[in-house]
């Protein structure tokens, strides 16, 4: 990705950032995260990936009801950007964190049955 294009990425990400959150707060979708925009080296696509924290509905649901409004959301992004084209935009959902969350799990879940104070370096030499 050449500079200019991650440029636009970043700016595409924090206003969709504000629009999610302002301009859609209807939706009541909880706390919206962008966590990364993927743009196409002609600037004309991109793929916008955010996650939901607080949101009692499914992710595919919340997903569905932004793609729904993808209309008003590049009408918004071309109002508060200067480009020569606004992108269409995909949502998708980033489950990075849901599995991060997972693996956390699993290693505490793991340790648990672990003993406290299985130092390995201790006893040995004593009578």
């Amino acid at each position: 990705m050449s500079i200019r294009t991650e440029k636009v990425a970043e700016e595409i990400k924090h206003q969709l950032a504000g629009i999610l959150s302002r301009d859609l707060a209807e939706l009541k979708l909880g706390l919206v995260t962008v966590t990364r925009v993927r743009i196409s080296r002609d600037l004309k696509n991109a793929k916008a990936y955010v996650s939901f924290i607080g949101n009692k509905e499914p992710a595919e649901v919340c997903i569905e009801k932004i793609n729904n409004r993808k209309k008003q959301i590049r009408m918004h992004l071309g109002k508060s950007m200067h480009l020569k084209f606004v992108p269409e935009i995909d949502f998708y959902f980033d489950d990075n964190m849901e599995y991060a969350s997972r693996i956390d799990e699993i290693i505490k879940e793991i340790h648990k049955d672990e003993p406290e104070g299985n130092d390995k370096s201790g006893d040995e030499g004593k009578e």
